[in-house]
């Protein structure tokens, strides 16, 4: 995850909710070809407000924005796993660490 949300919400106090979807990849495979027809269903899911008062008048430096962050990915993995059905894996994927660049094929 990227710190930016994390930021916008420490700073401004805007509410912050976890929101995950399933079904895209059967439309738009990865690195292939718009699949429209026949159509599928995509299903989007939002979480409960997320509590970020544990960082509170904390000065916003990496340390906080990296916690904040995780937690965001955090929610965002449990509302995941809910649509899916499925128990999320331990340890969170890591594109760096699998070769994998994080623009796909730009």
């Amino acid at each position: 995850g990227k710190t930016g949300a994390a930021r916008i919400a420490l700073e401004s106090g805007v509410p912050v909710y976890p929101i995950a979807h399933w079904g895209v990849h059967r439309i738009l495979p990865r690195y292939g070809k718009l699949k429209p027809f026949p159509r599928k269903p995509v299903v989007v899911a939002v979480g409960e407000q997320l509590d970020l008062s544990r960082w509170a008048g904390q000065p916003i430096d990496g340390r906080v924005l990296a916690e904040v962050t995780d937690h965001f990915m955090d929610a965002i993995t449990d509302v995941l796993a809910g649509l899916r059905g499925e128990t999320p894996p331990a340890e969170r994927w890591d594109p760096a660490a699998h070769g994998q660049a994080e623009t796909g094929r730009l």
